[in-house]
């Protein structure tokens, strides 16, 4: 009898475990691969509409320029509003607080009344 009877199995099971972790080293690389890919296209899609909007910005600059009756965008805007720090904070000095009777101990057997 051998003398480790799961050694075979281990090898077996170590084996298994390192074809998994090929196999999920070349997904991982792949989605890593797709992923640049995604982003480069993204980068250039922004990059093509910052020039159209900075071109568009431009004509409009342009068209301003051309036009100094017409009004401008800060003519619209309104100013932000300054606020007033509150007076004061609600209610004043506290009332004075009478103190309650303490209840006096009963002598000769008596009871309590009862309310």
């Amino acid at each position: 009898m051998p003398e480790n009877p799961f050694e075979e199995m281990g090898k077996e099971f170590k084996r298994a475990m390192e074809e998994h972790a090929r196999i999920m080293r070349e997904q991982v690389e792949r989605a890593r691969e797709q992923m640049h890919a995604a982003m480069e296209q993204a980068r250039v899609d922004m990059q093509r509409a910052r020039t159209e909007f900075e071109e568009m910005m431009a004509t409009a600059r342009k068209q301003f320029e051309l036009h100094p009756d017409w009004p401008r965008p800060e003519d619209f805007m309104s100013h932000p509003k300054r606020r007033r720090p509150r007076r004061r904070p609600p209610g004043g000095e506290p009332a004075p607080v009478k103190p309650k009777p303490k209840p006096k101990p009963l002598v000769d057997g008596a009871e309590a009344p009862i309310d």
